[in-house]
């Protein structure tokens, strides 16, 4: 049978194609097979996996802990030597590698907190080591203040009297205290060591002026007893206190130089404590004063005197002058100051209206020697005197109001407005009112005493007056009181001695008219002189002379320089009247002696011997 090539070919393709179909059958299913194999195996190894990469992850951690942990050690026994050091103290140490130990264990802990090291593994070292920086502060602060401690409190007023320095810290001291303040301002909280400075040396200051105290607050051992200037210890406590002030100047300077900004700061701390405790004790005694004034009154200006040294002391520091306690200090002696002139002027009055006599001799009284007295111990306090006439006008003072006439003062010459002059004319219208007073009170007691009338004992009264005079000139050459016045002053008791000087000479200006010529008229219409009448006028005048001498004789009068003008005045004005009518009628009688008993020269003499 023939084949037909064709067929024979699809044939041979066929069972090609069928096998072909038959193997890829095979091969998806081996395929599948494979897939189902690979899943599986995915599910098996994903644990696997998931495990491999935790055990990683663990691998990691453990080598990070052991790093953490070596340096956790390393650290710690860095930190065990630095506190091994610390705990021994500033003393064995010493001070320099105590502080710089102290920089090395500041350094280590902000290392740790400015690092990336923020485990808890770090957390108790950074606590202990802060603990150990706040106790090695202490220690450090313990031996800042076993350094000012060594100088305790002293009493003051034994350097003082010996002139000695007060006691002062050693210059290690000072590099010491130095670098312990270096530290904290750089490393730490400076007020903390600041405060303690500054409280250390408040107490040390207001202990030492402990043992002043009681010095002060005793003004006198009497309340009824007068004050003595310089009696009281307030001079020695500020004196004192000045000498704290500038020991403390000194102190910042060498401690402080490397902080100029802080200086001012760290001494107004220091000093403020200590001057409100000198005001405390400055208006205790005010309130003294105001309760004693008549007594201890003049003890103002001492107070008043301390209280501006001290204010000069603080030119350094505006702020501590105006010091508010101080301030108000200075305030109140102020106006208690002013009290003291008012009282001034009504003490001398008081004291001249309780005369009861004038002296025999009509010499000094007492209640001059204590007028005067006051105002002498007033002059002693010059400067607080001037101080407390700040504002003041002269009303203030006059109590006792005089005339016009009566008083020396001249209007317009306070127009300057010092404090100088308010307080010379002060001093001038005590002076009338006490010379004036004695006039007063001189003549009332005269005309209750013996009656007449007050021209009758102008004389006497003119002595009198002239006597307390001389002694108060005296008093004022000898006391500030001639300086207070001035020029002005010593004007005014001038002029009020002319007037008392005026009133001796107004028995000897009578005198001086017997010598007046009379003229006679004749029946001729001729001028005569009657020869009966100039004997007369003689005889009056040389009665009148003897009768003024024998007076003059009772009084004394100490006084050379006053002796002197008295005799100048008096010569001056009787002589030429007395040398003009004796030149005139000396040759009118045959026997002059018999009427004329004196020639100028021999009554000049006279009247030398009177008055020698």
């Amino acid at each position: 049978m023939a084949v037909d090539i064709d067929e024979a070919d699809i044939f041979v393709l066929t069972q090609n194609l069928q096998k072909c179909n038959k193997l890829t059958l095979n091969v998806d299913k081996s395929l599948k097979n494979i897939s189902q194999t690979s899943s599986q195996s995915s599910r098996l190894f994903a644990p696997i996996l998931s495990r491999n990469n935790m055990l990683i992850t663990l691998q990691r951690n453990i080598e990070s802990t052991l790093n953490s942990v070596a340096s956790v050690k390393d650290l710690a026994n860095e930190a065990s030597k630095y506190e091994i050091i610390l705990k021994k103290g500033v003393a064995k140490v010493g001070l320099k590698q105590y502080t710089q130990t102290m920089h090395r264990v500041d350094d280590m802990l902000d290392d740790i907190k400015n690092g990336n090291e923020k485990n808890a593994e770090f957390h108790g070292i950074m606590t202990h080591l802060g603990n150990l920086i706040g106790q090695s502060e202490n220690e450090l602060k313990t031996y800042f203040t076993s350094i000012l401690d060594t100088i305790p409190a002293f009493d003051p007023q034994i350097n003082l009297e010996k002139k000695l320095p007060f006691p002062y810290y050693e210059d290690t001291q000072l590099v010491e205290l130095t670098w312990i303040l270096d530290y904290f301002y750089n490393n730490s909280e400076g007020s903390f060591i600041e405060k303690e400075l500054t409280d250390n040396r408040s107490s040390k200051i207001i202990a030492s002026m402990g043992f002043l105290v009681p010095f002060v607050k005793r003004i006198t051992d009497n309340k009824n007893a007068p004050y003595e200037q310089g009696s009281n210890g307030i001079s020695n406590y500020t004196e004192a206190l000045i000498g704290f002030i500038v020991s403390e100047q000194g102190l910042l300077e060498d401690i402080y130089s490397q902080y100029p900004d802080l200086k001012q700061k760290v001494l107004d701390a220091i000093l403020t404590p200590v001057l409100n405790s000198y005001a405390r004790l400055v208006q205790a005694n005010i309130k003294t004063v105001e309760s004693n004034i008549e007594n201890i009154g003049l003890y103002s200006f001492e107070l008043v005197e301390s209280i501006q040294r001290i204010i000069r002391a603080l030119r350094f520091d505006p702020n501590l002058q105006k010091n508010d306690t101080l301030s108000s200090c200075l305030g109140q002696i102020h106006r208690l100051s002013k009290l003291l002139f008012k009282d001034a002027v009504q003490q001398i009055s008081t004291k001249v209206n309780n005369i009861n006599k004038i002296p025999n001799d009509n010499g000094v009284t007492e209640a001059t020697v204590s007028s005067v007295s006051i105002l002498r111990k007033l002059a002693k306090y010059k400067q607080g005197c001037l101080r407390a006439m700040t504002g003041m006008t002269r009303n203030e003072w006059l109590v006792i109001h005089l005339q016009d006439k009566e008083s020396t003062f001249v209007k317009g010459s306070l127009n300057s407005g010092t404090n100088e002059s308010l307080l010379s004319c002060f001093f001038g219208d005590c002076i009338d009112i006490l010379v004036v007073s004695l006039d007063k009170r001189a003549n009332k007691l005269l005309l209750e005493a013996e009656g007449g009338s007050v021209n009758k004992n102008k004389l006497r009264v003119g002595f009198f007056v002239l006597s307390n005079m001389t002694m108060i000139e005296e008093i004022l050459e000898k006391s500030e009181i001639d300086s207070i016045l001035g020029k002005e002053g010593r004007s005014r008791l001038e002029k009020l001695k002319k007037r008392y000087i005026n009133y001796m000479l107004d028995d000897w200006k009578s005198l001086t008219t017997i010598l007046m010529d009379s003229v006679h008229i004749d029946s001729t219409g001729k001028k005569s002189k009657d020869k009966e009448q100039i004997k007369e006028k003689f005889h009056k005048f040389n009665e009148g002379y003897d009768a003024l001498a024998a007076k003059i004789s009772q009084y004394k009068l100490n006084s050379p320089a006053l002796k002197r003008t008295l005799k100048a005045e008096i010569i001056s004005y009787l002589i030429p009247m007395y040398e003009r009518f004796w030149s005139r009628y000396k040759d009118s009688f045959k026997n002059p002696r018999k009427h004329i008993r004196y020639t100028p020269s021999e009554l000049t003499n006279s009247i030398n011997q009177i008055l020698k």
